[in-house]
């Protein structure tokens, strides 16, 4: 555990002289009492993967399948080098996938210091070297089966009645938030996007391991009206609303939330949400920082969670549970942030990944897992047109 006194000169020191490089790992995690450093993921290398680049210059193309040779959709393929993620992409429906590398990131490919992971939840994680020659890259992952075990939010303990004592963390949120790219509020944001949705039974209170599902190709963005829009209805009434929905069984209570996994993730970086919540300096995971948020007023539907905040000091990930009265839904959500560019610049606080949770009526969990292309940000007070992809399949980035 990190001391709030060498927190506090850690923070100093980054004001005063910044940082270079990102990380962020590509696992499913939820919050949980404990301060989640997350689990590393078990490393198999398939006998039969050869990793070559295709003779086209500055292109990666394969395809990721079962050991029986079924394709997997939504897997995600990452460029990268140490701990730093470079580019991620998801496999299509074919189990496809078609990476472009940048200038900078070609060098870095001749000097042997890239590696390629692929990663899908519920099988085992391949990481390769990458070497400059030709080849189709062809993935077989193992099946490593894992209980959604995140679905069952343990209450974070209820000692957070204000900022650590040396404002450690509050000074660490405000360094990294002030990295990324503010003016939000003026811009109209649209991604294209890949969805899995899964509605599944609850098994003794737990949700079952889902079979790899259906991905949906879709779009994402909003105008700066409506996410002002989301900001007066927390300032007035929380991070919820009531709604009534309706199945087969009839019409029942429920809440809607804003959409913090998506064109809304930027509020984890604003001063309404530093207005709200209470900071606290979780743990030192060895190459960056957690950060606890907590209410100030738990009267409406609040938040609490964590932010992981990387060794650069910018913002890599954001998890959380909406605290509501009843129907208590469980509803939580995790979005991971695309790391620094090779720019030097630090990207906007919008998702490459997300995932969102719900527990419907105590029956049944709806999952919904993203993922977001390079968003297209726009001034204006509407949605930017996104142009015709030239391959619409599913995942297809070109």
């Amino acid at each position: 555990m990190l001391s709030l006194r060498a927190a506090l000169a850690i923070v100093s020191t980054l004001l005063a002289v910044g940082g270079v490089g990102a990380s962020a790992d590509g696992g499913f995690g939820w919050i949980h009492g404990q301060t989640p450093a997350p689990a590393p993921a078990q490393q198999l290398v398939a006998p039969s993967v050869s990793i070559q680049l295709p003779s086209r210059a500055n292109t990666l193309e394969g395809r990721v399948r079962e050991v029986g040779g079924r394709p997997i959709p939504g897997a995600a393929v990452r460029v990268v080098e140490g701990d730093r993620i470079h580019r991620s992409v998801p496999t299509d429906e074919q189990g496809g996938f078609r990476v472009s590398l940048s200038p900078h990131l070609s060098g870095l490919l001749q000097e042997g210091r890239l590696r390629i992971r692929v990663e899908r939840m519920g099988y085992a994680v391949v990481e390769q070297p990458l070497q400059p020659t030709g080849g189709y890259l062809d993935f077989t992952l193992s099946p490593a089966p894992i209980a959604l075990e995140g679905f069952r939010v343990e209450a974070i303990p209820a000692e957070c009645r204000g900022d650590d004592p040396e404002g450690a963390a509050r000074r660490l949120w405000e360094v990294a938030r002030s990295h990324h790219p503010g003016g939000m509020d003026t811009l109209g944001v649209a991604s294209y996007m890949l969805a899995r949705v899964d509605t599944l039974p609850l098994v003794n209170g737990v949700t079952p391991t889902p079979e790899p599902g259906h991905m949906e190709a879709g779009q994402r963005g909003s105008a700066p009206i409506l996410r002002m829009g989301w900001d007066r209805r927390i300032q007035r009434s929380g991070y919820a609303f009531p709604v009534r929905r309706t199945d087969r069984s009839g019409s029942y209570a429920s809440w809607s939330y804003p959409p913090l996994e998506a064109d809304m993730a930027p509020h984890f970086g604003t001063d309404l949400f530093g207005e709200r919540h209470y900071f606290q300096l979780q743990d030192d995971t060895g190459s960056g920082w957690w950060i606890r948020f907590c209410a100030r007023d738990d009267d409406a539907p609040h938040l609490d969670g964590l932010l992981r905040i990387g060794p650069d000091t910018l913002i890599q990930e954001a998890r959380w549970r909406i605290r509501t009265p009843d129907p208590d839904e469980e509803a939580g959500g995790r979005a991971v942030f695309p790391p620094q560019g090779p720019d030097g610049k630090a990207p906007p606080l919008l998702p490459m990944e997300s995932e969102v949770r719900a527990n419907h009526r105590g029956t049944q969990t709806v999952t919904r897992i993203q993922w977001f292309e390079d968003w297209l940000l726009a001034p204006g007070d509407s949605v930017p047109f996104l142009p015709r992809r030239p391959d619409e399949r599913a995942g297809g980035r070109r």
